[in-house]
């Protein structure tokens, strides 16, 4: 065999070692990769434990963390109340479940513009506040007035009312106060106080959000 011949026969012998390696790393890692499956995904007690919807992941510990973000409607709540989201963050899971907390509550822009009237003024308020067993939130709250207000209402409205929220949330847990809010039971409450300063159209809290 000449030299030409050999140095040919030596790179195919490379080639095919080489390609022999390739298969066998794919094969391996492909072996290592475990079959994706679905999950269900299950709201926490104060809504009954009941299935918000499903997740695709390999195993369990993949969905911790994720975040799925619910219409109030499709958990059973008011009818009237469309707009409205609830957020859900997956704390837990096993082979079949992913269990989750309650981490937010939101309504829409367009629901937020309704609010206003014509003639009325409108107070946006965010602010830091926490519950009772230590669940920090972060607050936005709107209120509208029913007739043209100064700005030193609106400054009274904004203070009183975060005033208000924080006293009234640290006598109850996180729990507890996504139930208020989604049942408007906190929203009415608010009113009631703050309707002291000026006569109150609507009060709304259009984002509640646990950041801690």
């Amino acid at each position: 065999m000449s030299k030409k011949n050999k140095s040919k026969a030596k790179k195919g012998q490379a080639k095919a070692v080489k390609s022999a390696k390739q298969k066998a790393k794919a094969k391996s890692t492909y072996a290592g990769k475990k079959k994706k499956k679905w999950f269900r995904i299950i709201a926490p007690k104060e809504f009954n434990d009941m299935c918000i919807g499903e997740t695709f992941a390999s195993e369990p510990r993949e969905m911790i963390g994720r975040v799925v973000r619910v219409d109030l409607m499709a958990l059973g709540s008011d009818q009237r109340r469309q707009g409205v989201s609830v957020s859900f963050r997956v704390i837990s899971a096993n082979d079949k479940d992913a269990i989750c907390k309650t981490v937010g509550y939101k309504i829409s822009g367009s629901n937020v513009r309704r609010i206003v009237r014509k003639g009325a003024d409108k107070m946006d308020n965010s602010f830091l506040a926490e519950t009772k067993n230590g669940g920090k939130f972060k607050i936005k709250s709107v209120i509208s007035t029913r007739f043209r207000v100064n700005a030193s209402v609106i400054s009274a409205l904004r203070k009183r009312s975060a005033e208000f929220i924080s006293e009234k949330i640290k006598d109850i847990d996180t729990s507890d106060l996504f139930l208020s809010v989604i049942r408007g039971n906190l929203q009415k409450d608010i009113k009631a106080d703050v309707r002291k300063i000026c006569p109150i159209g609507a009060c709304e809290i259009r984002a509640l959000e646990l950041v801690a």
